[in-house]
């Protein structure tokens, strides 16, 4: 029988933490994390946070935005002069608090042992380029870098290899599908894959980390799309070439979808992964669970992917979270994910 892993990006249409976790164990014994469901910004991601942020005083809104839209969102600006990262709570400790009594208690009545609590974070880069635009990202990365990892620090003395960190790369990803075929000088002239390692090895020795390369879903619309997995590939190659020692790697997972256009049919487009080298002990999670094509087609989807990798992919996943999806589509990916983890 196949061993591939079921992986749930992180978000779920839920009304609490509990729901949307006991959604998501329906995929069974597949599941090596399980996300809290981020059901208090699921909707938006991190615009809650970012807003948060403006009523803690760290940041003041210098152009107004809908947010129906990424390209209209509101962009902010440091409201002192400057930014540190002892002046933002971005709130994934109290997130990690509340879950992990859930999870733990949810863990035990599923007999699964192995399982580990994930924690969705955005990379230093994307929370910067979000909040405050392309202009200032690199300036101001450094900030939330400082606040993210004083929350990764507290989670860890709390639950310790219990927690796996997913950090989440959209701007970093958006940028190189944006910029193909030139994606390997866009890496190089802003140094994002360089930005994720330094991250990493900023936190505690021991995390546990996944990545997950993202192309966005506001309103189930990606903010780019790919001509074909080259970026990807590169992303990923070279974050497991710069990965600091002494902090773990588990997984990347690769949006293989973009919101709402399904994945490709063309085998040509799955053709690089057999490029793909990220060493032992990292898996390769394949973001291609989509609603739009039948249970019969994902399949073939399947073999697409793996004829190109040369091996069975070690999990399946939505190319990004459920939460911007009704619950009945929801629920029903879960089901399919499933399926698809388990074929022959």
């Amino acid at each position: 029988m196949s061993t591939r892993a079921v992986h749930f990006v992180g978000s779920f249409p839920a009304a609490n933490t509990d729901d949307a976790m006991r959604a998501m164990l329906g995929a069974g014994s597949r599941l090596r994390t399980l996300p809290t469901g981020e059901t208090r910004r699921y909707e938006w991601y991190v615009q809650p946070i970012i807003e948060d942020l403006v009523s803690q005083g760290a940041l003041e809104v210098k152009k107004s935005g809908s947010w129906r839209s990424s390209r209209d969102r509101t962009i902010h600006r440091a409201a002192k002069g400057e930014l540190t990262g002892d002046m933002m709570r971005l709130g994934y400790r109290e997130e990690a608090e509340e879950a992990m009594p859930i999870f733990t208690r949810l863990r035990t009545e599923r007999d699964l042992p192995g399982l580990a609590l994930q924690i969705g974070m955005p990379t230093d880069f994307t929370l910067a380029f979000i909040a405050m635009g392309a202009t200032h990202a690199r300036s101001q990365r450094k900030a939330f870098r400082e606040a993210s990892i004083r929350d990764i620090d507290a989670i860890r003395e709390a639950a310790g290899d219990d927690v796996v960190i997913q950090l989440e790369a959209t701007a970093e990803t958006v940028l190189m599908a944006k910029a193909q075929p030139m994606h390997r000088q866009m890496d190089a002239a802003l140094g994002l894959t360089r930005g994720i390692a330094e991250f990493a090895a900023a936190a505690p020795e021991g995390t546990r980390f996944g990545v997950h390369l993202c192309l966005g879903s506001m309103n189930n619309k990606a903010r780019a799309t790919l001509r074909d997995t080259r970026p990807l590939v590169h992303l990923a190659n070279s974050l497991a070439r710069q990965w600091p020692s002494g902090r773990v790697l588990e997984y990347i997972h690769n949006p293989l979808a973009a919101g709402d256009i399904p994945p490709s049919k063309d085998p040509e487009f799955y053709g690089p992964l057999g490029g793909l080298a990220l060493g032992p002990g990292t898996g390769f999670y394949a973001g291609f669970v989509h609603e739009s094509p039948t249970e019969a087609e994902q399949l073939e989807t399947l073999r697409m992917i793996e004829g190109a990798l040369g091996r069975p992919v070690d999990g399946v996943a939505s190319a990004c979270g459920l939460g911007r999806r009704p619950r009945a589509f929801a629920e029903a990916l879960v089901t399919r994910a499933a399926t698809l983890a388990a074929a022959e």
